[in-house]
């Protein structure tokens, strides 16, 4: 084997290696809120979440799946929306499912009854009527302020009578 066959062999294997480590390095940054942050079209979003108890967690752990099909499913999605981005052909109101189970990973004990001051809030219940997380909790993550972590009595009120002062121990306890 010529020297000059053994530097090409050498130079393609470094420049292979190379890409490798940028591509992986660059799928993680892309991954990272800042990133996310980065698109202008994303501001209310990123300063919304920096508010909220979610700020030390990772946009793709509420916004993508786990696992490596996940992860390339969201970078194609991120590929499209920077595709929107680069034609000028935003959509005026970004919208992003967030499914129960991706909830569910980090809250385990969402089957419980959860007391919060003095509220009962029996999630089983609402869980065996189907109803997302996000039904109550839609503000959760990227809500104007602190307080809206929580579900306002106009959320329960969609659902349930709150004008029967009757029907108040249901959710209010005294103790």
């Amino acid at each position: 084997m010529a020297i000059k066959d053994y530097l090409n062999w050498k130079v393609i294997v470094g420049v292979f290696i190379l890409l490798i480590v940028f591509s992986v390095g660059a799928i993680e940054y892309t991954s990272t809120p800042q990133f996310c942050n980065s698109c202008h079209v994303m501001d209310e979003a990123y300063q919304t979440w920096e508010n909220t108890t979610h700020k030390d967690v990772n946009c793709l752990k509420c916004h993508a799946d786990s696992g490596i099909i996940g992860k390339v499913k969201v970078k194609i999605a991120g590929t499209r929306q920077l595709y929107q981005v680069v034609t000028n052909n935003v959509p005026e109101e970004i919208v992003a499912h967030v499914p129960d189970k991706r909830c569910i990973k980090c809250h385990k004990d969402i089957g419980q009854v959860s007391k919060v001051e003095n509220i009962k809030i029996p999630h089983d219940s609402h869980m065996e009527k189907d109803l997302e997380c996000v039904t109550c909790h839609e503000d959760v993550v990227h809500a104007e302020s602190l307080k809206a972590s929580k579900p306002s009595m106009d959320t329960c009120a969609k659902c349930h009578d709150v004008t029967d002062i009757n029907n108040c121990a249901q959710c209010h306890s005294t103790d």
